[in-house]
């Protein structure tokens, strides 16, 4: 494809609430939110062969919430509870890809979910995590998922005095349940989901447009492991995904950087 420029502005009004306390590397307690506004405004800005500075008409808006709590249970163990959503409207929009978690090491891919027809989307991006899926389980111009885990840091249960070395310190085994859903239009159960859409071609015999029913809602649980290893802190996770009530093959995930 011949390469093109395009310009955008973008403004964001942000809420934010924090009062969470850091007990340890992972480990907070407290809860934090952060809900914002964007407005975005495409433009076109030329020097060849004259100067010229036009807008284009219409705008998209991006309005999001995450919101955190962090709940210390005995004094070591932590149970953190994370709601995201965001939905984007307006002349351009953002595609949200639901499914994998942030900074997979080898992310896939999943191409058999179809993606929304036009050409208005502006952006694309992940909605992570929904651990037990490969990345566009769901997608569309809004999202909202729910993540669950349980944080235990293991070898602080063997010892009554502070734990010694990075890795026996910082050492956590979870358990986690994911859930949430991706979607194009006004519902994830509409009639234009275009996750229950699929085109059938073998031109020019045949053209056919099959609906059929995907549950919309996704879910992921499972169990895993942190450690920070050279100084890298380290996310494994093995996750079941269930999809339409049915339960999928297990899937592996390694990833770099701390949880939500």
């Amino acid at each position: 494809m011949p390469d093109y420029a395009e310009q955008r502005a973008s403004l964001r009004l942000a809420a934010v609430y924090d009062n969470t306390v850091d007990v340890d590397l992972n480990l907070k307690t407290g809860s934090r939110a952060r809900l914002f506004v964007e407005v975005v405004k495409r433009f076109d800005f030329n020097t060849q062969p004259n100067w010229s500075l036009r807008f284009n008409k219409g705008i998209m808006t991006v309005i999001g919430l995450d919101a955190r709590h962090y709940q210390l249970l005995d004094r070591r163990s932590i149970l953190a509870v994370r709601l995201a959503a965001a939905t984007t409207f307006g002349s351009e929009k953002i595609l949200y890809f639901l499914g994998g978690v942030d900074n997979w090491i080898f992310p896939k891919f999943n191409n058999d979910i179809p993606l929304p027809q036009g050409n208005d989307f502006a952006y694309q991006t992940l909605a992570a995590n929904l651990r037990g899926f490969d990345q566009n389980i769901r997608n569309g111009n809004s999202f909202a998922l729910i993540n669950t885990e349980l944080r235990v840091p293991l070898f602080k249960y063997f010892s009554n005095k502070p734990v010694m070395g990075n890795f026996w310190r910082n050492f956590q085994v979870i358990g986690f349940f994911d859930v949430g859903t991706a979607w194009q239009g006004q519902d994830p159960y509409g009639g234009d989901n275009p996750i229950n859409i699929v085109y059938l071609y073998n031109p020019p015999i045949v053209s056919v447009k099959v609906n059929y029913f995907r549950d919309p809602l996704v879910a992921g649980y499972g169990f895993g492991a942190r450690a920070l290893i050279f100084g890298m802190y380290i996310r494994a996770d093995y996750a079941w995904g269930i999809e339409t009530r049915v339960v999928q093959k297990p899937i592996f995930h390694l990833a770099l950087g701390t949880d939500f």
